[in-house]
């Protein structure tokens, strides 16, 4: 059994390692994430003695605790220690001050995602102190740099699947974040519902771009190329994709269905028919339409660097998220369509939507009933696609299963606070977030 206040204390220090992610590498202070790996060091004695601990592109940590029958398939454990940069104007509590205030813990990285890398090597100790046998492989793998970007070459956790591909080695379940727990009440449901991811969505960043002759802003074109590509991204960006119940939220409201009330109970139960009213609704709030279709959003534009000169090219950038049956050569084809010849479309990243992981069977049913053991206040479970990006994808094609979960019932009040100001994490989540991998790692 771990002991709750030393848990609380060890999820502190690792907020107080600031070890922000930034995409330029340069920026990145590494000493931060050597002290984080100190510190763990020190708060899992157990864990660095009995497991091999593998350190990948410099930062990255595997570690590995063998089990008793090498025919079952290793079960993984996914985090990442990085967290995205900070502004402390807008702080109650000094960022990364880790402070206790009216039952929280506040810092960056509280919810995203130390609280969880927390709580996985909590229980794991404990299972370990309690002279736990494992009967199957145990790996713990944390990146370093999840924030910025999964699928990048010197990603920690491409690294790390790399090196494990070479060593042999497949998974039957992996567990990263993602999965959360949200109110049912505008699916119908009385009470809250716990969310099992079972695939990501694809992700691309596309360029439209637009080049002129540039010169004096005195003397502008008929259309200059800030208008011209703007055109193209708001005609790219009001024609939305289309809606439809894909593979991944056809399952999830396959679970909710017996769980809803009337009239969305007979609505849902009968898709073939109302299928098209309620994609409409769904599309009115940006959750749902998240759910059921690809999106386009513009992020960044960019022109000339004087107000009174014309850009010899002006540009923005469009963030795509890929609904599961949708492909990056059907979205490209599409802007490349709707943009016509007034601007140049170009892709600067993406990533197919995952595979989905089955809905059933023994990997499914071994999170689902941890949840419903570890959250008795919660008896609806069910699938859903994650709109998001996590390190797992890059392992998709390494596991039987893979499921993406956020075992911390506050998530519901505090996720406006992921990636802003004020995150934090309430500390009896917390605390029933590390019984979560307990019942996991004690699942046979």
């Amino acid at each position: 059994m771990f002991d709750e206040k030393k848990a609380v204390s060890h999820l502190q220090d690792l907020i107080r390692c600031k070890t922000i992610s930034y995409p330029d590498r340069s920026r990145i202070d590494y000493s931060e994430f050597a002290k984080l790996r100190a510190q763990l060091a020190k708060n899992y004695p157990l864990l660095h003695q009995q497991a091999e601990v593998i350190l990948i592109e410099g930062n990255s940590l595997i570690f590995h605790l063998k089990g008793t029958d090498s025919t079952i398939l290793p079960l993984g454990l996914m985090g990442h220690m990085d967290v995205v940069p900070v502004s402390e104007k807008g702080w109650i509590c000094e960022a990364f001050s880790a402070e206790i205030r009216d039952g929280y813990v506040n810092g960056r990285g509280t919810l995203d995602m130390k609280g969880q890398v927390t709580a996985i090597l909590e229980a794991v100790e404990s299972c370990l102190n309690d002279k736990l046998i494992f009967n199957q492989d145990i790996y713990i793998l944390l990146g370093h740099n999840e924030e910025t970007g999964s699928s990048v070459f010197d990603s920690g956790a491409r690294k790390t699947m790399e090196y494990l591909k070479t060593q042999g080695v497949k998974f039957g379940l992996i567990i990263d974040e993602g999965g959360a727990f949200v109110s049912g009440k505008a699916m119908g449901v009385d009470g809250n519902i716990a969310l099992i991811g079972i695939c990501e969505k694809g992700y691309m960043d596309v360029m439209l771009s637009v080049s002129q002759p540039g010169g004096h802003a005195s003397m502008p074109p008929k259309k200059g190329a800030l208008n011209l590509v703007c055109e193209a991204a708001i005609r790219i960006e009001n024609h939305k994709f289309p809606s439809s119940f894909n593979p991944a939220a056809a399952a999830m409201f396959d679970a909710l269905v017996p769980h809803m009330k009337q009239p969305l109970k007979n609505l849902f139960a009968h898709r073939n028919m109302s299928g098209l009213l309620l994609l409409k609704a769904m599309t009115h709030s940006p959750m749902s339409a998240a759910l059921v279709r690809t999106t386009c959003v513009m992020t960044q534009a960019q022109g000339s660097k004087a107000s009174n000169v014309l850009p010899q090219k002006a540009s923005v950038v469009l963030n795509l998220r890929l609904a599961p049956g949708d492909s990056v050569d059907y979205v490209m084809n599409r802007l490349r369509k709707l943009a016509g010849s007034s601007a140049e479309v170009t892709l600067l990243m993406a990533n197919e939507p995952t595979t989905l992981s089955p809905t059933n069977g023994p990997h499914y049913d071994r999170v689902r009933q941890a949840i419903l053991q570890s959250f008795p206040d919660y008896k609806v479970v069910a699938p859903y696609p994650v709109v998001a990006a996590t390190d797992s994808r890059v392992y998709s094609d390494m596991a039987e299963a893979t499921y993406r979960f956020v075992p911390f019932p506050s998530l519901i009040e505090d996720i406006s606070t992921l990636h802003a100001d004020n995150e934090r994490i309430q500390i009896d989540s917390f605390i029933q977030g590390i019984k979560f991998f307990e019942v996991i790692l004690t699942t046979k």
